[in-house]
């Protein structure tokens, strides 16, 4: 009988990444760098040494830092040979973010049919989640891949593996904890896997693998808990909720921030895929029960880190969405064999995939065009400085979140910050990681301010309206400054507003040159919304 099969002459994950690669290049410097991905690319330039000092110095019992630094180790490598400019470390996380595509559609066809694995393949090329975090110099695309991988090492380890493969498994999550310390809240249920598919064999490997794992982690097991004091110490997450729950189905399906007018496509989108991905595993169980339990084993790995991260934020809040990016990825693997299944109506899996076609292009459309807080034109903004900024004025931010990007983007500009209230939530850069940084924080605005003869100062809307939701009827800074200085101008970069101050008329050297008062132009309103 003669083989009417032809080889391929291209393999499907080819056009998928291709695709993957294109998406992830749309607007990558097009949004300017904002505080987190700035301070991490500051950091990694100093080389290891420096970044450990920066990092694991202890003061009064609380590290000067809570994360891992092998993403920032590998963002140093990639600097030296790459460059440092946005372009050349955003890459970086687009080569992170196509390896999850990759992993991920070889772990579908592990589980799954090859239709499943090239959907889902699709599915996590055109995630906004996913997506998002393969534009941002951080380490959570990294995390992504590496723990997809330690799921596909750890599925082939229980099903016939050799030893490399447990090993793998092994090195793949103590790397993975190196990445993040949240990792734990996906490797946990994953450790669990072998309950879950009931392999009752395999229990005492997983074990032997994760104290392997476990062992390897211990370098930087032993400073943990001196990373949580910083995190107990002040971070600026609160107690999760409902609210936070619906709003991490939202960002696995659609990614947030998403317009106005498409929120309720959203929530309709999202609630309709979970629940066709919920009632056809329910409806499959008898028919196929080990297909059945492989989806199972997607779905709990996108569900159960959930569980086990609001869990641990009951005793100490550390829900962040982005560190659920891996469980985002299996989950939508879920979303996309329940589709593939075809065990509803024909016309209801035809909605189910119109559905998760507008969500994920409200999604891209809602992360292409967001440009609001924490992103501002920050090298706009240096440059209008440089050329207005008189000699004798400075130039002083209300916090690091505006100043650190604006310093990345012009190094040789003079700024200065304000310190974060002491015990607040946002009081996280410590003083050893500013003396790695060769900064300081100035702790009074009169300290800041000196003998200035005028005062560029740079605020967050959101900041002033904080005040505002507290009781406190205007910004201490701000009206310090009104007190001692004439306004001059206010206007925007984005949503940063740039307020200058000027000595007042009569307190100006007589032969001086009185400057012009032009119109105000008062703060924007804050859009609603922020990047997860």
């Amino acid at each position: 009988m003669i083989d009417r099969i032809q080889p391929r002459l291209v393999h499907p994950i080819v056009p998928i990444l291709g695709v993957a690669f294109v998406v992830r290049l749309i607007q990558l410097t097009g949004r300017p760098l904002w505080y987190d991905e700035a301070i991490a690319v500051l950091q990694s330039s100093k080389g290891p040494a420096a970044m450990l000092a920066g990092t694991l110095t202890v003061e009064s019992g609380v590290a000067a830092n809570v994360h891992p630094l092998l993403y920032h180790t590998i963002l140093w490598l990639w600097g030296r040979l790459i460059g440092t400019e946005p372009l050349a470390v955003r890459l970086l996380s687009v080569l992170f973010g196509l390896g999850v595509v990759a992993v991920g559609y070889f772990l579908a066809r592990q589980l799954f049919a090859d239709r499943v694995a090239f959907l889902s393949g699709w599915a996590l090329a055109l995630s906004p989640f996913q997506v998002h975090y393969s534009q941002e110099a951080r380490m959570y695309s990294l995390l992504a891949l590496l723990l997809l991988s330690a799921t596909l090492t750890y599925w082939l380890a229980i099903h016939g593996g050799r030893a490399v493969h447990w090993i793998g498994f092994a090195v793949l999550a103590a790397a993975a904890q190196y990445t993040h310390n949240l990792a734990a809240v996906y490797l946990i249920p994953l450790g669990l896997t072998a309950l879950v598919l009931r392999r009752w064999h395999q229990i005492l490997h997983t074990v032997g693998a994760g104290l392997l794992a476990l062992m390897l982690y211990i370098p930087w097991l032993v400073r943990l808990p001196q990373q949580l004091a910083r995190v107990q110490q002040g971070y600026w997450i609160g107690n999760p909720g409902l609210v936070e729950i619906v709003g991490t189905l939202l960002v696995y399906i659609v990614g947030l921030p998403v317009p106005a007018w498409g929120l309720p496509v959203a929530v309709f989108c999202a609630t309709l895929l979970v629940v066709l991905g919920v009632v056809t595993t329910v409806r499959s169980r008898k028919k196929n029960p080990i297909l059945v339990r492989r989806a199972g084993w997607m779905a709990f790995l996108g569900v159960a880190p959930v569980g086990v991260m609001f869990l641990i934020s009951m005793i100490e809040p550390v829900y962040l969405d982005r560190a659920l990016l891996p469980a985002g990825a299996v989950f939508l693997i879920w979303i996309v064999w329940a589709l593939e299944r075809k065990a509803m109506a024909p016309g209801l899996v035809y909605l189910g995939y119109a559905a998760l076609g507008a969500s994920l292009f409200l999604g891209l459309y809602g992360f292409f065009t967001y440009r609001g807080f924490p992103y501002a034109p920050y090298q706009s903004l240096d440059t209008y400085l440089r050329e207005h900024v008189g000699r004798e004025e400075v130039i002083l931010h209300s916090n690091k979140i505006s100043a650190i990007p604006a310093m990345y983007y012009d190094p040789s500009l003079d700024q200065k910050f304000l310190a974060d209230p002491p015990q607040s939530g946002s009081n996280t850069l410590s003083d050893a990681t500013q003396e790695m940084l060769g900064i300081k924080a100035e702790d009074e605005v009169q300290t800041a301010v000196g003998s200035a003869g005028g005062v560029w100062f740079l605020i967050f809307p959101g900041e002033i309206q904080d005040y505002l939701n507290a009781g406190v009827a205007q910004h201490p800074t701000l009206a310090w400054l009104e007190a001692h200085f004439s306004l001059e101008q206010v206007q925007s970069f984005g949503e940063l507003q740039l307020y200058h101050f000027v000595q007042p008329r009569d307190s100006q050297t007589e032969g001086g040159e009185a400057t012009g008062t032009v119109g105000i132009n008062r703060p924007a309103a804050r859009k609603s919304g922020l990047p997860t």
